[in-house]
C-alpha cells in the first residue's frame, strides 16, 4: 500500500510468512554449517570472559562484524577457542550470512571420501564448499594427520581464501612456527592473532 492505493506490481508475503520464510532460512544456513549439536550453547552470551579473555571477546565480536577478517586463536586444550569460535559462526548465521564450521580432521576425511577411486565424484563440490563459503572456521588445524595431500589442500584452501579476500578462522594448538610454514606466514601477515594463557577454561552448564 503506497499512498493509500495498493501497489500490485510486487507481492509481500504475510507476516506469519515472513516468520516462516525466516525460521526456515535460518535453519537451512544453521544445517549448512555443520555445528556440532554438543555445540548448541556455544555463544557470546554464554562465554565465560574474564581476565586474560578479553582480547578474544573483543576480536571474536570484531569478526562478527566484519571488522576483522581472519583471526587465528592459540591456545591449549579447553581454553575456550572452539567455544569462541562457533559464536562467531552463530552471530554470522543471525545476519543471513553463511558459515561453514569445519573441525580439521574430519574435514580432510570428508575430502578424501570424494577424491578416491569409486567414490561418487564429488570431491571437487566439496572442496570447492570449503573455499568459498563467505566465512569457514578451521577448528584445530594441526591435529590431522599431516600427508603431503592433506597438506596440499590445507595450503591450498588459505591461499585461495586470502586471494579471494574471504573471510577465515583458525583455531590451533600448535604455535605458528609448529604449522605448515606456508599456512603460517598467511596468517601472520593477515587478521589478528590472540594466543590465550589462561587457566583451563570451561563453557557455562
Amino acid at each position: 500500500m503506497e499512498n493509500g492505493k495498493a501497489d500490485f506490481s510486487r507481492i509481500e508475503p504475510c507476516p506469519c510468512q515472513k516468520d516462516r520464510i525466516k525460521r526456515e532460512k535460518m535453519q537451512s544456513l544453521l544445517s549448512w554449517c555443520e555445528l556440532p549439536p554438543e555445540t548448541e550453547r556455544m555463544t557470546f552470551e554464554t562465554f565465560r570472559s574474564g581476565r586474560g579473555l578479553e582480547e578474544i571477546l573483543t576480536s571474536a565480536r570484531r569478526m562478527a562484524t566484519g571488522e576483522l577478517n581472519w583471526l587465528t586463536i592459540i591456545s591449549e586444550v579447553n581454553h575456550g577457542k572452539t567455544h569462541i569460535a562457533v559464536a562467531i559462526c552463530r552471530e554470522w548465521l543471525k545476519q543471513d550470512k553463511p558459515a561453514r564450521y569445519a573441525y580439521v580432521p574430519l574435514l580432510l576425511e570428508e575430502l578424501r571420501r570424494g577424491y578416491q577411486p569409486g567414490s561418487d565424484g564429488s570431491f571437487d563440490a566439496r572442496y570447492d564448499h570449503f573455499l568459498n563459503v563467505p566465512l569457514l572456521v578451521l577448528d584445530d588445524l594441526g591435529t590431522e594427520n599431516s600427508t603431503p595431500w592433506a597438506q596440499e589442500k590445507l595450503d591450498t584452501l588459505v591461499d585461495y581464501r586470502l586471494m579471494h579476500k574471504l573471510s577465515l578462522v583458525v583455531t590451533t594448538n600448535l604455535s605458528l612456527d609448529k604449522l605448515s610454514t606456508r599456512i603460517a606466514s598467511r596468517l601472520m601477515r593477515n587478521g589478528k592473532i590472540v594466543t590465550v594463557n589462561t587457566p583451563e577454561y570451561h563453557k557455562e552448564q
